[in-house]
């Protein structure tokens, strides 16, 4: 893990009121380099604390920096008044000798760690989004995902493609041939001969309701590549599962992620049948085949996706932990949490007190475990791990530069492509599929519309908002938070996911640090975590 790379840290303060020779001088000239740094646009910055001290992130190194109190209440005065007010009112608190030290500490760092330099993002432009796309999108395409079926056995209450939910399609009765999935699987090979390792997944609907469709795609697949490697993954609720499925899962090597919420008087709430009948003695009966048939290899492939839904708790976090404990046959395997999709959660199920009580998993996972969050529970253990990891792998820049990535979005058509029913290709599986598509089977990438509305319109739209804003270096929006239900980008929709955003990373920060505070090597295994 990267230190917290300059300590903006001397001696105690000498507090005395009485001028230092010289002081008058000193004074004008930090008055003047302040005036110059922070009277028209401040520098791009995020102050932030800890129960241990105070920090400085600085956007345009990507430095987390540890002040003392005096500097660091002079940089916060500095970002919420004026310099000259600012400066009379630190004079008649802490007297010249503690503003010229506290000063130079803070001159020292802007010119040793080029800090505070970054006033504006002036462009997007370190993603794959500005490189050569086309060479990018012949050569080195990452997965599919086909859209096995549009059916489905269940009628989960958050389900994005559920009636009540407008910004999706719904259900459908519409499947995929087997000829566009020959298509779309000839296409992934043609477009990725310089990456290392493809993945070719199955996505629904429900995919096993297709059982018979899901071997002629791996045969088919297995026999076009050859001896490239080529994976395979599925993501199903497990209620279709049999002992014949899960052997032929195991057989090719499947990554399988099982929709399972917890205990059932969480889990079938929302999880539903068509008749509105609970799934998870059959959810659970299908994990346990799959468990079985993979043996010592489940721990490293099959994995939980779990929704955290209202009503909110610690009591819910501790009693779904307590049943994945208790369930004996269960190795520990990766669980990965998430939260309801804006807008899913039909409003007749909710009561005042469901959302009033929430508790934010990673905070609550940091607040109960400390250093020790490695030991958590799992449901929050990944959710807390990517979000740390994302600061340990974060690049650090010795000279302050002002073009960012295009927020948290991958190069649309590079690491994801989801392929619908009808051959059309997507951005991915979150996104509404009337967003503008990205090509089509058929005839490849459409990089026309690719490159005029996934990045010079969104560059467009979007920098007004990104250049001022502290944490566009470590933003994680993606298109899935920008385009609304009838396809279009929709400026207003980004930037209510963006206002929460802010106060994601700023927690994740002032977390972070304080990690690091109580063990400094605690965080260096991060440095291998898996972001993708």
């Amino acid at each position: 893990m990267e230190p917290l790379n300059y300590k903006m840290r001397n001696s105690a303060v000498n507090r005395s009121t009485v001028e230092c020779k010289g002081a008058g001088k000193e004074y004008k000239k930090y008055v003047s380099l302040f005036n110059e740094v922070w009277n028209d646009h401040k520098p791009l910055a995020k102050l932030f604390r800890t129960a241990r001290s105070g920090y400085l992130y600085d956007t345009g190194t990507n430095k987390i920096l540890e002040c003392n109190e005096l500097v660091f209440e002079l940089l916060q005065t500095l970002y919420t008044s004026g310099v000259e007010s600012t400066v009379q009112s630190f004079l008649d608190k802490h007297g010249n000798d503690a503003f010229l030290q506290a000063a130079e500490e803070i001159v020292n760092g802007m010119e040793k760690e080029n800090i505070l330099k970054i006033k504006k993002a002036n462009q997007f432009g370190l993603s794959g989004h500005f490189r050569n796309i086309h060479d990018i999108l012949n050569t080195t395409v990452q997965s599919i995902t086909l859209e096995v079926t549009q059916a489905c056995n269940l009628r989960c209450l958050y389900c994005i493609y559920h009636g009540h939910f407008k910004e999706k399609r719904n259900y459908g009765q519409q499947e995929m041939s087997l000829e566009t999935a020959q298509k779309a699987i000839r296409f992934l090979k043609k477009h990725s001969s310089k990456t290392e390792r493809t993945v070719c997944g199955f996505y629904g609907g429900e995919p096993l309701l297709r059982p018979r469709f899901i071997e002629q795609c791996v045969d088919y697949a297995k026999e076009i590549f050859d001896n490239r490697e080529l994976s395979f993954t599925i993501t199903t609720n497990a209620v279709l599962v049999t002992p014949e499925i899960a052997k032929f899962l195991f057989k090719n090597r499947f990554s399988v992620t099982v929709s399972l919420d917890g205990p059932a008087i969480y889990h079938d709430r929302y999880r539903k049948d068509a008749e509105g009948n609970g799934s998870f003695e059959r959810t659970l009966n299908g994990l346990k085949l799959l468990v079985v048939a993979y043996g010592e290899a489940a721990k490293g492939k099959i994995s939980l996706h779990m929704v955290y839904t209202p009503p909110y708790s610690e009591k819910k976090i501790d009693t779904i932990d307590t049943f994945l404990k208790e369930v004996e046959w269960l190795p520990e395997i990766n669980v990965r949490s998430v939260y309801p999709t804006d807008g899913t959660i039909p409003q007749e199920m909710l009561t005042a007190g469901d959302l009033t009580h929430n508790k934010n998993l990673t905070e609550w996972a940091v607040e109960k475990y400390g250093v020790d969050y490695k030991q958590s529970v799992p449901i929050v253990k990944r959710m807390v791990e990517n979000r740390f990891a994302r600061l340990s792998q974060r690049y650090i820049f010795k000279e302050p530069i002002d073009w960012f990535h295009l927020n948290g979005c991958c190069l649309p058509g590079q690491r994801k492509n989801y392929i619908a029913v009808d051959g059309s290709i997507h951005v991915c599986e979150k996104i509404s599929t009337q967003s503008p598509c990205i090509g089509h089977v058929d005839t490849g990438f459409d990089l026309e519309t690719l490159k005029k509305v996934y990045i010079d319109h969104y560059v467009e739209a979007s920098l007004p908002d990104c250049s001022g804003c502290w944490a566009i270096r470590l933003c994680d929006i993606c298109y899935i938070s920008a385009f609304n239900e009838n396809g279009e980008f929709y400026l207003e929709r980004k930037r209510k996911y963006c206002k929460a955003n802010l106060k994601t990373q700023e927690q994740a920060l002032t977390d972070f640090v304080a990690l690091v505070g109580k063990n400094p090597d605690g965080l260096d295994y991060l440095y291998q975590y898996d972001l993708s």
